[in-house]
């Protein structure tokens, strides 16, 4: 029988978890296996995908104030090996949000718009945001197979594979010795797939 959980934190400004300073901030966390595939839904900010040891997803989110991050919604729903991480409801300025993810983390992730910083987390990686910023370290090419990125408008830089274009329609596509993926799309910004971040 498959497991079923869904945790829906509200992130409401009374609670224990904000700091003092000028941006609060809160957190919501679940246990989750390493090895799984997160799927992580994001609306507009500046987000922080990074490895951690624990068996565990963590979303801290920081606003410009109390009453704008009470807005925020996280909702964190598994199903067996399979994690999709909902952030909305998201502030128009001023908010960002890591996320910390087990380091052996399959990741899917579709950004409205902003910015995306993906460290080195080991396995299959499926990117894609409307307009923004998307920034990965990659530092070992090799562990990829199948790779690719394209932009509609605006850049790749792509040292991890030797790959630098600019301008309309720009898209690389390469084959390796590893075996996970890379998929990396941007309607209009800049990829930055770079061998250390």
């Amino acid at each position: 029988m498959k497991r079923f959980l869904v945790l829906t934190i509200l992130l409401i400004a009374s609670g224990a978890g904000y700091a003092q300073a000028d941006h609060p901030e809160a957190t919501a966390q679940q246990k989750f296996i390493s090895g799984g595939t997160v799927r992580l839904h994001l609306e507009a900010g500046g987000y922080t995908i990074r490895p951690t040891d624990a068996a565990n997803i963590v979303v801290t989110c920081h606003a410009r104030s109390e009453e704008r991050l009470k807005e925020v919604k996280v909702e964190i729903k598994l199903v067996g090996s399979h994690a999709n991480v909902y952030v909305t409801n998201t502030p128009n300025n001023n908010f960002n949000a890591t996320i910390e993810v087990p380091q052996r983390s399959n990741l899917w992730v579709r950004l409205t718009a902003g910015q995306l910083t993906i460290g080195n987390i080991e396995g299959d990686k499926d990117l894609e945001i409307r307009a923004g910023q998307m920034s990965v370290s990659i530092p070992r090419p090799q562990d990829y197979g199948s790779r690719d990125a394209s932009v509609t408008s605006g850049a790749i830089e792509a040292s991890a594979f030797d790959v630098s274009k600019g301008g309309l329609f720009r898209s690389f596509h390469q084959q390796g010795p590893g075996k996970y993926r890379l998929h990396a799309h941007v309607i209009a910004g800049e990829i930055d797939l770079r061998g250390t971040i």
